[in-house]
């Protein structure tokens, strides 16, 4: 194999891996976008803030950490409504994109439900601890 061929052998494998190992940011972002609604450009937001903070946690010697904690929770982020608290007769009485729904003001929340938080508490804390 001539040299040429070997660059673009380790291009591939340097794809292979940037692309396959990790969290997928880019669909969870986008699973997030589907559910609060938005466009490309809140996408492209939600994915350099996650690798905004995915740099900071490599830069501090928590990479793994980071991306451990992270792929455990893709799995369970989920698209919920979720209640304001507030009353309502019309989505005019509520507030922040709200809608009335059966007197009660909802909104859509996207993130681990409350009866999963368990699932990735060691993931979690091992984060936390290379975070102090």
């Amino acid at each position: 194999m001539n040299q040429k061929n070997l660059l673009f052998a380790g291009l591939g494998l340097v794809v292979v891996f940037a692309t396959g190992c990790g969290p997928d940011i880019a669909g969870t972002c986008e699973a997030q976008e589907a559910c609060l609604g938005g466009n490309e450009a809140d996408i492209d937001a939600c994915i350099a803030s996650y690798e905004g903070v995915r740099d900071t946690a490599y830069g501090i010697g928590c990479g793994d950490e980071f991306d451990t904690f992270v792929t455990c929770s893709e799995p369970l982020l989920e698209c919920s409504s979720q209640s304001t608290g507030e009353m309502c007769m019309s989505n005019g009485d509520c507030n922040g994109g709200a809608v009335c729904s059966n007197g009660q003001c909802m909104t859509k929340a996207f993130g681990v439900p409350l009866t999963n938080t368990d699932t990735c508490e060691a993931e979690r804390n091992t984060y936390s601890r290379c975070n102090n």
